[in-house]
């Protein structure tokens, strides 16, 4: 009996570090305000107007869509060749449905650790790709320091610039 209601604890505690909060009011196109993003795991959780003042890139990826992931690669070269004093946060999401694989990908494609956070919940999933506009595909926003979304999907070139841009 104990053991049962460690598992049923266990699973629990697992899906509260392993979800996401998004705001379904606010919409993801350019010149809106992103919309409210929380995302927690183990060792941290990370909330998008907490960012505010700085530069952000959030990538939506899955590694069972070939197009994000590369773009995931794509990101994670345009950063190591970004400035270290970079203003600019990234911020990956991941929406695959086991974190292992995420993190398993993560390793195999060497991407930052720390910049990345997977959501495997369903309602969540559904939730961000509802108010991201992401039904045909995952995708990458770049949000000002106002917390507004000035690109969608940006090319290599406008993505390092934006890497490489200063407050």
């Amino acid at each position: 009996m104990k053991k049962t209601m460690l598992i049923i604890v266990g699973f629990v505690l697992t899906l509260l570090t392993m979800s996401a909060f998004v705001d379904v009011r606010r919409s993801a196109r350019i010149g809106s305000e992103a919309p409210t993003l929380v995302l927690e795991r183990a060792d941290s959780s990370l909330a998008l107007d907490g960012l505010r003042g700085k530069k952000v890139v959030l990538s939506f990826w899955s590694a069972a869509d070939a197009q994000s992931r590369l773009d995931q690669n794509r990101l994670a070269t345009a950063m190591r060749r970004a400035a270290e004093d970079s203003e600019t946060v990234v911020v990956s999401v991941n929406l695959d449905r086991s974190e292992k694989l995420m993190k398993e990908i993560a390793a195999i494609d060497n991407l930052d650790e720390s910049s990345q956070f997977h959501v495997g919940d369903a309602t969540a999933e559904s939730a961000i790709r509802e108010v991201f506009e992401m039904a045909d595909g995952l995708r990458t926003f770049i949000i000002d320091e106002r917390g507004i979304i000035v690109k969608v999907d940006p090319s290599e070139k406008e993505l390092a610039q934006a890497l490489a841009s200063r407050n």
